[in-house]
């Protein structure tokens, strides 16, 4: 007996994907039609808006305290349209699905207006204790998992890293950090101890996550401070576009391309990250234009599989 599907029936599913397909982009197109401005501003917004007609009070659309509440109240082809202020935004944000989703004429839109995405938090100042062998050595006893990094507010610490085996805790020179045994490592000047310094360890995990959405521009934004990954578009992210998009100094790299998805990333830079400052894996594709990858601290490029094209600017 033969195992090859039987004509009729591969021209059925064939038929069946189109109508499916053309379904998803017909109710796409009809449902942008109503995109709106959701407007975010992290010091004078309100997470407690009548966005969903719960109340009898007349329905109120922000602006939002967080980005987050935000895209909950979000539908296909709105805009997110953040309010710079003097405070960082300080939250993981994720989009996916239809909701998150627009058209090519209409795509789902992050507007930054030169706001910042920040992940880290300050280091605790009763997490330090100092080393009993290595004078001006401190260990940071809660040290976050995974490819964190420490920072420091005002001026760049640099870490680090040794070719073969681990570092030599005792050579460490002022302002220079190491993580060894899953902690940080810090040596400061003489004189002075990690509490007379502004330092900031990554924290949350990943600052944009993208899965399963189509066109989105993600604009005018710093992504910082991350534990893993600036942005990342996990799998099915198609169409996605990341323009002016500044990514800094987090854990794993800035940005980061996986599965089946398509990225482009147009006049944006990318430094200062752990790993890589970009990276891809999977069957993804990253398509670079008027892009710099400061390789100071990483590799500009680390590919796990994937496509990228263009080349990026040291």
């Amino acid at each position: 007996m033969s195992c090859r599907p039987k004509p009729c029936v591969v021209a059925c599913w064939g038929l069946f994907l189109g109508i499916a397909l053309t379904t998803v982009d017909a109710a796409l197109t009809a449902t942008c039609g109503q995109a709106a401005d959701l407007v975010v501003d992290n010091v004078n917004g309100s997470d407690y808006q009548n966005d969903r007609g719960l109340l009898t009070t007349p329905p109120t659309f922000g602006p939002y305290r967080t980005i987050t509440r935000a895209l909950a109240a979000a539908g296909p082809g709105d805009r997110i349209v953040l309010t710079k202020t003097d405070q960082p935004y300080r939250e993981c944000i994720s989009l996916h699905g239809f909701d998150h989703s627009g058209t090519a004429t209409e795509p789902f839109t992050i507007v930054g207006n030169g706001a910042t995405l920040d992940g880290s938090e300050p280091a605790n100042p009763i997490g330090w204790r100092p080393h009993p062998r290595v004078p001006g050595l401190w260990e940071y006893l809660r040290t976050p998992p995974g490819a964190g990094l420490l920072l420091l507010a005002e001026q760049p610490l640099q870490q680090v890293r040794a070719a073969n085996g681990p570092v030599q805790l005792a050579d460490l020179k002022p302002l220079q950090w190491t993580r060894q045994n899953g902690q940080f490592y810090l040596c400061t000047a003489v004189d002075r101890g990690p509490r007379d310094y502004p330092l900031q360890v990554t924290v949350q995990t990943t600052g944009i996550t993208l899965y399963d959405v189509q066109h989105v521009v993600i604009e005018n934004l710093t992504v910082r401070g991350f534990r893993l990954d600036g942005i990342n578009a996990h799998d099915r992210a198609s169409e996605v576009r990341l323009k002016n998009v500044t990514t800094i100094e987090n854990g794993r790299s800035g940005v980061s391309v996986g599965g089946a998805s398509r990225v482009r990333l147009e006049a944006s830079a990318s430094k200062g990250n752990g790993v890589a400052q970009l990276r891809t894996e999977g069957r993804s594709q990253l398509t670079l234009q008027n892009v710099t990858a400061d390789a100071t601290t990483a590799p500009a490029i680390d590919r796990d599989g994937g496509r990228v094209i263009g080349q990026p600017q040291p």
